[in-house]
C-alpha cells in the first residue's frame, strides 16, 4: 500500500521529515501539538525501545560468541556504539545510506553462509525435516486449521497486524528514505524493493538456522540464544569471525538508521520548529549532532531495562496498533484531521496497557482487541471535531494532488475530483501476492525443492514484473 498508494505523494509533499507533513496536512494548534508530540513520542520513546532491543540482542551475541560476562559485553558494545555514532555524526544520511548498503550485503551473505553450513551439518534438508519429526509444520507458510492457535495467529498477522501499525503508508525511517529518492518513480520502486527484500529475501536464512536450533537445542531456557549457539557449533574460527563481523554490520546498520531518523525529528520538528525557527544551517547541524549523542545515550539506558528482544518488539507493535489505518486515510480522505491522529495514538496506548493488565490475551491476539477498541474512538473523535480549514486542505491538495475521497476540496478549487479507482488496488494485490510467492520460492530454493521453486517462482516473477512495470510508470 505504501509503494503504490502513497510513496509518490511523499515525494510531492517536499517535506524534510515525515513529521513535517503534519503541518502541511493539518492546521492550527492541534497540528503544532501533534507534530511536537510525535517528534518526542517516536523520535525518543520509540527509538529508545528499538535501540534497546537491538543492543540487547547484540549483548547476547557477544556474551555467547566470545565468552564474555555482562560487563565485558557492555564495554565491547559501547565500542561498537561509539563507532556507529561517529560515522553517523560525520556523514549524516548519505553516510548512513552508503554504509547500510554495504552492511546489508555483508549481513545477508553471512546469514546465508551459516544457513547452508548448519543445514549441511544436519545431513541436508531431508535429514533436518526427519529430525524435526512432528514439528515439521513449522515450515507451513499457512498453518493448518487443526493447529488453532497458530492458524488464527497467522490470520491475525495477515489481516490485522499487516496494516494496523505505523508503517502502513511508509512513515518514519521509511519515509526518510522515500523523501531522499530522486523522483516519484524511484520512490515507488524503492518502496517495492524494500517490501521484497525485507519479507521475502532476508528472513529465510534466519528461519533455516532457527529450525536447526529447534532440533539441536529443544529445551533452551533462552530461545533467543539458539542462533548464536548454532554459529558456535557449526563454523570454524575464520568463518565464525566473518559471521560475527556480519552481525556487527547488521547491528550498526540498524542503530545508525534510528539515530539519524531520531535526530532529524529533534532538529527539524522540535528545535527548528518550536525553539529557534530562524536558526542558521550551521546551528541546525550542531543540534543534529548533539541529538545523535543524546539518542545514543537514551538507547543505551533503555537496554538496561529489557530482558527479551521479542517482548520489546511485541510491546511496540501493540502500543501503536490502529494507527496505521488513520495514517493511510490522511492521504486518501479529506475528513481526517489532527484530532484523528491524536485520538488513535492515545487510544492505542491506553488500550494496550488495559489489555495487558486485565486480560491473558497472547500476542498477536492482543493487537486485534486494541485495534477494535482504538479505531472506533478515532472515528468518533473525527466526526465530533471540525474538519480542517479550507485553506489548509486546499494547500495540501494543490501540492500533493492526492487521489481518493477529496471531492469537497476539489469542488472548492474548481478542479475535477480524482477518485482512487481500482487500478492502484490491483497493483497492491499483485505485489502482495508476488511477495508472498517470493517467500515460498526463496525458501524452496534454499531447501532444494525444485518443484515448489518453479511454481512459486513463476507466480512471483509474473506478478512482480507486472508490479514493477506499473511502479515504473509515471504516477498519475
Amino acid at each position: 500500500m505504501g509503494a503504490f498508494l502513497i510513496s509518490h505523494l511523499w515525494k510531492r509533499s517536499g517535506v524534510l521529515t515525515d513529521n513535517a507533513l503534519i503541518e502541511l496536512r493539518y492546521g492550527g494548534r492541534p497540528a503544532a501539538g501533534l507534530r511536537l508530540f510525535r517528534a518526542l513520542y517516536f523520535g525518543v520513546l520509540r527509538n529508545a525501545i528499538v535501540m534497546g532491543w537491538v543492543n540487547l540482542a547484540m549483548m547476547k551475541v557477544l556474551s555467547l560468541a566470545l565468552g564474555l560476562d555482562e560487563s565485558q559485553s557492555l564495554w565491547l558494545l559501547f565500542g561498537l556504539f561509539v563507532v556507529t555514532v561517529a560515522y553517523t555524526l560525520l556523514a549524516g544520511l548519505l553516510g548512513v545510506v552508503f554504509t547500510d548498503f554495504l552492511q546489508f550485503g555483508l549481513a545477508l551473505a553471512g546469514s546465508v553462509l551459516l544457513a547452508v553450513m548448519a543445514v549441511g551439518d544436519q545431513g541436508g534438508f531431508a535429514s533436518l525435516l526427519d529430525a524435526l519429526g512432528d514439528r515439521r509444520d513449522l515450515l507451513d507458510v499457512v498453518p493448518p486449521p487443526s493447529d488453532r492457535d497458530a492458524f488464527w495467529a497467522f490470520v491475525a498477522f495477515v489481516t490485522i497486524k499487516s496494516w494496523s501499525s505505523g508503517n502502513t503508508e511508509g512513515n518514519g525511517y521509511i519515509a526518510q528514505r522515500i523523501l531522499a529518492t530522486r523522483s516519484e518513480r524511484d520512490a515507488r520502486l524503492a518502496s517495492l524493493w524494500y517490501a521484497l527484500a525485507h519479507f521475502a529475501i532476508r528472513p529465510w536464512p534466519w528461519i533455516l538456522v532457527g529450525l536447526v536450533a529447534v532440533v539441536q537445542y529443544p529445551d533452551l531456557a533462552d530461545p533467543e540464544a539458539g542462533y548464536v549457539r548454532v554459529m558456535l557449533d557449526t563454523l570454524p574460527p575464520g568463518l565464525l569471525g566473518l559471521l560475527l563481523a556480519a552481525m556487527f554490520a547488521a547491528f550498526m546498520s540498524t542503530i545508525d538508521t534510528q539515530l539519524n531518523w531520531g535526530a532529524s525529528y529533534l532538529t527539524h520538528d522540535v528545535y527548528a520548529r518550536f525553539l529557534d525557527p530562524d536558526a542558521e544551517e550551521a546551528r541546525l547541524v550542531l543540534v543534529a549532532r548533539l541529538s545523535v549523542v543524546f539518542l545514543a545515550a537514551i538507547g543505551a539506558l533503555a537496554t538496561l531495562g529489557m530482558d527479551s528482544v521479542a517482548d520489546a518488539w511485541k510491546l511496540l507493535a501493540t502500543i501503536t496498533a490502529g494507527t496505521g489505518l488513520i495514517l493511510l486515510l490522511r492521504w486518501l480522505w479529506w475528513r481526517i484531521n489532527a484530532w484523528s491522529e491524536i485520538a488513535v495514538m492515545c487510544a492505542s496506548l491506553v488500550f494496550a496497557n488495559v489489555v495487558d493488565a486485565y486480560t491473558d490475551l497472547a500476542f498477536p491476539f492482543s493487537i486485534v482487541v486494541v485495534v477494535a477498541l482504538s479505531l472506533p474512538v478515532a472515528f468518533v473523535v473525527t466526526f465530533a471535531t471540525a474538519p480542517e480549514r479550507d485553506d489548509v486542505l486546499n494547500r495540501f491538495f494543490e501540492r500533493v494532488q492526492p487521489r481518493g475521497a477529496w471531492g469537497p476540496v476539489a469542488d472548492n478549487l474548481g478542479v475535477p475530483a480524482r477518485p482512487l479507482g481500482w487500478g492502484p488496488w490491483i497493483d497492491v494485490l499483485a505485489a502482495t501476492v508476488g511477495v508472498y510467492a517470493s517467500i515460498v520460492a526463496a525458501g524452496a530454493v534454499l531447501v532444494g525443492d525444485l518443484g515448489r521453486t518453479s511454481g512459486a517462482g513463476i507466480v512471483a516473477v509474473a506478478l512482480l514484473v507486472f508490479a514493477v512495470r506499473r511502479a515504473d510508470a509515471t504516477p498519475s
